[in-house]
């Protein structure tokens, strides 16, 4: 018996699909970066790593690729206001930099 974690291990179907491809448009759009970019193709596989591995939920999928995106370098200023203009509810990370 597949226990809840190994079941996403399998072969993603299409809802699991397009759920992620949607998470990584706003990314892709936030960044200001083409998806087919080197840079887009990293964040997208860890995606999938992450979704197979049982982390599903969007926000999360979204807060851990907007990191990703910043770390890579992908337009700073999209990793700045990336809170401002996504509607999360409070308590989720915020990808702004301090001034020190």
């Amino acid at each position: 018996m597949l226990d809840s974690q190994s079941i996403h291990l399998k072969a993603l179907d299409s809802t699991d699909l397009q759920r992620l491809q949607t998470v990584l448009n706003v990314i892709g759009r936030e960044a200001d970066m083409p998806l087919r970019s080197p840079d887009m193709q990293e964040v997208a596989a860890l995606l999938i790593r992450l979704y197979r591995h049982g982390l599903t939920d969007e926000d999360k999928l979204l807060s851990v690729g907007r990191l990703a995106s910043a770390k890579k370098g992908l337009s700073p200023t999209a990793a700045i206001t990336a809170g401002r203009r996504s509607k999360r509810p409070a308590g989720h990370l915020s990808l702004t930099r301090s001034s020190s």
